[in-house]
């Protein structure tokens, strides 16, 4: 009776939301904006360019009425837009506006050299949310990461620098699971690839990136960290045929047409483990960085419907497979590793410029066997998840705007796991590198259910120079396990269920002190659902509930374009974590408790330059810290991944047919717990390290520089990039001999050169 009461009011919420957007108001009323179209170099006026505006680049926008003399109007409702130029001759140039009333707008434009079928963008400078940070994809191709536009995200301010070899995302002092990634506003349970070399969103069809570190709005839920968007390009973007290698991998695109609807596909197959074992042996880099292989593929499509209504849809795939071996002259110390993750998203959606609507699902399937001496691992997880979404934007009045929407999401994973109680790792854990775990075994078979049936709003008020938007969002959780307890004898199989609401309050206030300078700040409150993975009876504790965050975020921007300063602060008040019991021996299915807490505190300051003369590109540093404690009765440690001080610097250079890009990183060592002494266990035969503060010890700072350069043909180009330029041996772990006397360090690899080529018509 619980089960169908909660189904009955997930249906009711979503029921009354769609209800609701349907019979908001359509625009009551429009403003008029006039514009010039003018040449950069001339000044003069430059008539028979295509004048579009939308607020959605997916959804395609409306035509501007054109004039001989470079001008133009058009009449929209009040709201955020972007207003872009193009032409066969022009480089495409973009203006984001804020419409509020009657707008007069002046663009530049310069004429196109079309190199190779492709073309530069311009993109001018526009006010963002505090922290936010968006990246064209071309620029992104620019930046080092071999030539892969979703790789821009390790890059961006915001962003600590992760580990080599990792494919985990920490995003202002927050755990990588906290942060969601959402591909065309549908979720995906990966960003990168195993190992890190490649995005698992694939390339060719990304659009944008656009990273809001904390203090989203209510449409995002079910993470307390960040948000990451991929948006996706049109088909139409994609060349009729574009094939790529490198080192790393093989990739081949293409594009066509069906009557009205565009269609693309593209396939990426890795080979990186086979170009390696040609000049090394693959068993000496183990350690210092996985070889893994790595597959993916993406199917698009787009239809217009009517007017300004489109239909897409996608389809993108991801396989990873990783085997490595650890050597080691103490057989208790040797690590094995064999990994496979597989996952499959879909995806179908109707837009038009104020409302849209999407349907999604996919499946996920993951083995992951850990052998560490004589202690094995071994955990299979297969689930299935989907979802909806559906908002519609409608002006009130002349200064106001109104944000509905619904959001569901669901999942149901089935996990079986065997081996020792403390693998997996997890944050928080007091960890030696090269420790044998505990000898404690164990396993489990179990299924988890994680419903979350949302309905969220947001009005946007406008005053002189004011804009505030106040929101909210109200979710329905159903979290389920399938046992309580262990299976011991003849114990039934009596399962959880927890039905919760939440309700999570989200405003931004901003001020224009002039039109060059501006104040903003955002605030709000977030819930995240607990991991199936952790609601085991043997290995974590079914009854887990939701983990929460308060977030706020406040500073300053100031923009003349092509230029743009901002400095940023946050804080992020974290509750509820799940974390391990600490007592030796915890009570019965409570192996993981939610305890813990945590505080990030930090300021950011960013310079950003886009389309300056060719030249794009931000300099930020960071400065912040990460804490967590574990129960109330722990003391205050740092985050496994908290970086005090953060330095990162990306130029990005366009010019005829050549492009060149480089990349400086500066960061802070992460913490570790230190070693400070050790005794012999006779038992084991083994010496055992006596811990000192947990995390109270650091690696030393990491530096690299990167550099990438590109020439662009008629029919396709080649291109060259060095990672770690100065070929530093940056330290990754700290490792001891057997008896722990003594330490060293676990280093990154030295200098990596890539060379590509690619051929598209």
């Amino acid at each position: 009776m619980q089960r169908i009461g909660v189904h009955a009011a997930l249906r009711g919420l979503v029921a009354a939301a769609v209800v609701l957007a349907a019979s908001a108001a359509h625009a009551q009323s429009v403003a008029t904006v006039r514009g010039k179209i003018v040449d950069r170099a001339t000044h003069e006026p430059v008539a028979g360019a295509l004048i579009t505006i939308y607020r959605d680049p997916r959804l395609g926008g409306e035509l501007a009425a054109r004039e001989d003399d470079g001008t133009f109007a058009l009449q929209v409702p009040p709201g955020r837009y972007t207003l872009e130029v193009s032409a066969e001759w022009l480089v495409p140039a973009k203006r984001a506006l804020v419409v509020s009333g009657d707008t007069d707008v002046e663009i530049e434009v310069e004429q196109a050299e079309k190199v190779g079928g492709e073309t530069i963008e311009v993109i001018d400078v526009a006010p963002t949310q505090i922290g936010q940070t968006k990246v064209d994809a071309k620029l992104a191709r620019t930046v080092p990461g071999g030539g892969d536009a979703a790789k821009v995200v390790q890059s961006l301010p915001a962003v600590a620098r992760p580990p080599a070899g990792s494919a985990e995302i920490v995003v202002w002092g927050a755990a990588p699971r906290d942060t969601r990634v959402f591909v065309d506003g549908v979720p995906v349970p990966a960003l990168y690839h195993l190992g890190g070399y490649r995005a698992a969103v694939g390339n060719e069809l990304v659009g944008d990136i656009r990273l809001t570190p904390a203090a989203f709005g209510p449409d995002r839920g079910r993470a307390i960290g960040g948000v990451i968007d991929i948006g996706y390009a049109e088909p139409s973007s994609v060349p009729s045929l574009r094939v790529q290698a490198d080192p790393l991998d093989a990739s081949a695109a293409a594009s066509w047409t069906a009557g009205p609807i565009e269609i693309a596909a593209a396939v990426r197959k890795s080979w990186l483990d086979r170009a390696v074992d040609l000049v090394a042996d693959p068993r000496e880099l183990a350690p210092n960085a996985p070889l893994p292989r790595w597959a993916d593929g993406q199917l698009a499509l787009r239809a217009p419907l009517h007017g300004d209504t489109v239909v897409t849809g996608w389809l993108i795939g991801s396989l990873d497979q990783l085997a490595r071996t650890l050597a080691s002259d103490d057989p208790a110390t040797m690590t094995t590793q064999n990994v496979d993750q597989r996952w499959l998203r879909a995806q179908l959606s109707i837009r038009d410029r104020t409302r849209a609507a999407t349907l999604w699902f996919g499946r996920d399937r993951n083995r992951d066997d850990f052998e560490l001496g004589f202690t094995q691992a071994r955990q299979r997880l297969a689930q299935w998840v989907g979802g909806a979404r559906a908002s519609q934007v409608s002006p009130l009045t002349d200064h106001a705007s109104l944000t509905l929407g619904v959001d569901l999401d669901a999942e149901l994973a089935k996990i079986e796991h065997t081996g020792s109680l403390s693998i997996p790792a997890r944050e928080g854990d007091p960890h030696i590198f090269g420790q044998p775990p505990g000898d404690d075994v164990s396993a489990d078979q179990w299924s988890s259910t994680t419903i979350d049936g949302a309905v969220f709003a947001a009005v946007d008020l406008r005053h002189d120079r004011v804009i505030a938007t106040l929101g909210a969002r109200v979710d329905g959780w159903m979290l389920d396990a399938s046992r309580l307890t262990p299976r011991v004898g003849t114990t039934p199989g009596i399962g959880s269920q927890d039905i919760l609401f939440t309700v999570d309050p989200r405003a931004s206030l901003q001020y224009r002190i002039s039109e060059e300078l501006g104040l903003r700040a955002d605030a709000g409150r977030y819930h995240q659902a607990r991991a199936a993975s952790d609601t085991s009876a043997v290995f974590g504790t079914p009854s887990l509930g939701l983990e929460q965050a308060w977030h706020a975020t406040f500073g300053a921007q100031w923009q003349r374009a092509p230029f743009a300063i901002e400095l940023a602060g946050y804080g992020r008040i974290l509750d509820d974590l799940v974390s391990r019991d600490l007592a030796v021996t915890p009570l019965l299915a409570h192996v993981l408790t939610q305890d813990g807490t945590g505080r990030v505190v930090g300021m950011q300051m960013t310079a950003r330059v886009v389309g300056w003369h060719g030249l794009s590109g931000w300099l930020s540093y960071g400065l912040s810290r990460s804490t967590r404690r574990d129960a109330p009765e722990q003391a205050e440690r740092f985050f496994d991944r908290d970086q005090t001080h953060g330095l990162i610097g990306v130029v990005g250079y366009e010019h005829g047919a050549w492009s060149a890009g480089a990349r400086v990183r500066l960061s802070t060592g992460e913490p570790r717990t230190d070693v400070v002494g050790a005794f012999f266990d006779s038992r084991s035969g083994r010496f055992q390290p006596i811990r000192g503060e947990h995390n109270g010890v650091r690696l030393p700072a990491f530096f690299a520089a990167d550099v990438r350069a590109e020439r662009r043909f008629p029919h396709g180009g080649v291109y060259v990039e060095i990672q770690n330029l100065t070929g530093r041996a940056n330290a990754e772990e700290i490792i001891y001999s057997a008896d722990y006397s003594q330490k060293s360090y676990l280093t990154s690899l030295p200098a990596l050169a890539l060379v590509g080529v690619r051929l598209e018509r």
